[in-house]
């Protein structure tokens, strides 16, 4: 299994490389921790074992130019549009949310939870699966007591009948307890019937949860060990973006596209935040690509941006930015209520940078 997961990143890399290669930006490669394969124009340099990759210089352009291809197709208006063209969609194991581009370089920011899963909702799962395996196993017993009664009854009639073939025939009594066999024989038939069309149905409920469990799983296991996820630009285009490194502190991730030059949203001053602020939340809700949506931001809480800006799932890892076009925040959960929307929140740039300072 693992040789496949590291074939299948050596594939996705190498797609990445056609697409993104550039004549003065020489490609690394090196061996992770886990022994999984990491391509990139900015090797770390405390990683021993890195190697050149020769040949692998297109012409003579430079950088795959992406922030001058988007400007070109989407003439930005005002500076959120501009901002836009810096968002991306971002695919996982476990599904789609939202990242945007934090230097020229490639790197992108987005939640860790986009790619490897809300470890809460994750307990969540797990404490529901725990409550239909039990209840599972509660039906498993009770098919098994009502089979055991069903074997039990056709006995007594298996009794019934030989003794019945032990009466004369035409005799009274034997007239009176064919009567009652048969009509004993029409109940356990249909007892019977019952039974197996419940357990059938039973079965395939029980085989459909089976197989979407195991679907589950596999997802969370396939995503805990990714280091390669599809980016979608503005234009629709695809690349592979790899993982540099997920925040133990914070819900975030960074990731980077090497050898193109990007869009990418500036961050705002910290001193510049405060109540009632304007600001946008852009990204892909609901798999509905490249929205956004306007609201202030109503309050700062635990040391999260609260804004009334709507947020679905799909835009996490988005950026939150403000009327200029810097990003304020990076859009991460949404808290429910019930009568009206709900709150959205959002992790402050600052702990973005403060958290991958060194990379950027």
């Amino acid at each position: 299994m693992q040789y496949k997961i590291i074939q299948a990143l050596l594939l996705a890399a190498f797609c990445l490389l056609a697409i993104c290669m550039a004549a003065d930006a020489e490609i690394y490669k090196y061996q992770d921790a886990n022994g999984n394969w990491v391509f990139t124009d900015s090797p770390p340099q405390e990683v021993k074992g890195i190697e050149k990759m020769d040949n692998m210089i297109a012409g003579a352009d430079g950088l795959t130019d992406i922030a001058a291809k988007l400007h070109a197709a989407f003439p930005p208006e005002n500076e959120i549009l501009r901002a836009s063209l810096a968002a991306v969609s971002i695919s996982s194991p476990i599904g789609t949310g939202s990242g945007f581009f934090i230097s020229a370089k490639g790197h992108i920011i987005t939640n860790r939870h986009v790619l490897m899963g809300d470890e809460r909702q994750q307990e969540a799962v797990a404490e529901r699966f725990e409550t239909v395996d039990s209840h599972i196993t509660q039906a498993d017993q009770q098919i098994e007591m009502e089979e055991n009664r069903l074997a039990s009854a056709r006995e007594d009639l298996d009794q019934m009948k030989r003794y019945l073939e032990g009466l004369p025939r035409g005799s009274a009594r034997r007239n009176e307890l064919e009567n009652r066999y048969q009509r004993d024989l029409d109940y356990v038939r249909a007892w019977e019937d019952r039974h197996q069309r419940a357990k059938e149905q039973y079965l395939q409920h029980k085989d459909k949860y089976a197989s979407e469990k195991s679907e589950y799983r596999s997802k969370i296991a396939t995503a805990g060990i990714s280091r390669s996820f599809k980016i979608t630009l503005k234009d629709g285009t695809e690349l592979d973006a790899f993982l540099v490194r997920t925040s133990t502190s914070h819900d975030l991730a960074l990731l980077k596209v090497s050898g193109c030059q990007t869009p990418y949203l500036r961050p705002a001053a910290s001193g510049g935040l405060f109540q009632g602020i304007d600001v946008y939340a852009i990204g892909n809700p609901m798999n509905l690509k490249d929205s956004m949506s306007k609201g202030i931001i109503s309050g700062f809480r635990d040391g999260f941006l609260q804004t009334d800006a709507r947020i679905y799932p799909g835009n996490s890892g988005g950026p939150l930015v403000a009327a200029d076009g810097r990003v304020v925040g990076v859009n991460t959960m949404k808290e429910l209520t019930r009568g009206f929307e709900g709150l959205g929140f959002a992790i402050p740039i600052q702990a973005v940078l403060n958290e991958f300072g060194d990379e950027l």
